[in-house]
């Protein structure tokens, strides 16, 4: 056995040893798997996952995929010379992930009311240690342990591939939007940028706003304050108890219609959108939950137009069973020495409408 870590998958065994050189690939990762001795377990598996962010190869050791000389253990351990990890069921996924170009396309297909050019994921901009990407609406922010589907995560090394300033390893992705949901992700290219970027959302320094299409007419500002349950597989629920201010949802309504402005075909087919009408508004939040301006939004009463899961008729197998095709967008992420700025891709607004949106993004007023 070589004094150095060993890393094996089906089709590949990797051991860095200057006497092992010529092993498959073996050159092509001697000096980044010395580096990995003694560096935890999650950040190591990057040679093996190098497709995947470390969201995604966190729940492959959670989920006993990976092990560490044939035992499964937590993505904290050190990996130390003479290590041999091991990728078991999702050796394949790799593979599956490969064709992103095509996976960009099919995952995020143009829906009526969105501006097609604005509909593939992309790299924004580079701010020092943290980085900036679009995620269109119907791509999943992670990579789905044991699944296929497109990812944003999963095309990370394309997306970086054409800056020439891009850090020589993927970032680590520091928000998840929903499948539905459109707009920036941040990601840090270091442990230590993604520690201060934590720390400045605990300490309310990190702005996120939204806007979204809400049902109903919302006449003034409102505050949600409460505290949600996030441990349901489906649904967060929101509680009765208030929570921390950099938990707290704030609506803003921008733009007031009954109909006629709205030029998309489901709205003028949509009764209950006739009855109550709806409001584009802004949304800002600090650190956030799961569905949290979802569940807010639907809490007073005003849930977001055509929310599958917590729209005025929606019910748990509703929302497993269909798509979600609501509009919400992250359009501005704003920390000291940092701020990226991205309107919504939506059509369908009229002039003032859009006007407004991008105006609350670029002020947050």
């Amino acid at each position: 056995m070589s004094n150095d870590t060993l890393f094996t998958n089906s089709a590949t065994s990797i051991v860095v040893d200057e006497h092992n050189s010529g092993q498959t690939g073996a050159s092509q990762f001697e000096a980044e798997a010395q580096k990995m001795v003694g560096q935890r377990l999650d950040f190591a598996l990057s040679l093996l996952l190098p497709h995947m962010g470390l969201r995604g190869r966190k729940r492959c050791i959670e989920n006993g995929l990976v092990l560490v000389n044939g035992r499964a253990c937590t993505a904290a351990q050190r990996l130390r010379k003479g290590d041999v990890v091991s990728l078991q069921a999702a050796e394949q996924e790799p593979a599956a992930a490969a064709p992103m170009a095509k996976g960009v396309e099919q995952s995020a297909a143009c829906a009526p009311g969105m501006d097609c050019s604005q509909c593939e994921p992309r790299l924004l901009a580079i701010q020092g240690a943290l980085c900036f990407f679009y995620k269109p609406a119907g791509l999943h922010t992670a990579a789905l342990v044991g699944g296929t589907a497109p990812s944003l995560e999963g095309m990370l090394p394309q997306l970086l591939a054409s800056s020439a300033g891009s850090a020589a390893s993927c970032p680590q992705l520091l928000q998840r939007l929903d499948h539905g949901t459109s707009g920036l992700v941040c990601g840090a290219f270091s442990p230590e940028a993604a520690d201060d970027f934590r720390r400045l959302e605990v300490a309310g320094h990190c702005e996120k706003r939204y806007v979204a299409l809400l049902a109903g007419r919302l006449e003034e500002d409102f505050t949600v304050r409460r505290a949600l349950r996030t441990d349901k597989r489906n649904k967060s629920r929101v509680l009765e108890r208030d929570t921390g201010r950099s938990r707290w949802t704030e609506f803003f309504p921008l733009f007031y219609f009954d109909g006629p402005e709205l030029h998309l075909p489901a709205f003028d087919e949509d009764s209950q959108f006739h009855r109550v009408g709806l409001t584009l508004a802004g949304c800002r939040i600090r650190r956030g939950a799961r569905h949290q301006i979802r569940a807010h939004a639907a809490s007073f009463g005003h849930p977001l137009w055509n929310d599958p899961l917590y729209g005025f008729a929606s019910t748990d197998e509703d929302a497993d069973a269909s798509p979600a095709v609501f509009f919400l967008h992250h359009g501005c992420l704003t920390l000291p020495g940092a701020t990226c700025i991205v309107p919504p891709p939506w059509t369908f607004l009229p002039e003032p409408a859009a006007r407004r949106a991008q105006e609350w993004l670029n002020t947050g007023y």
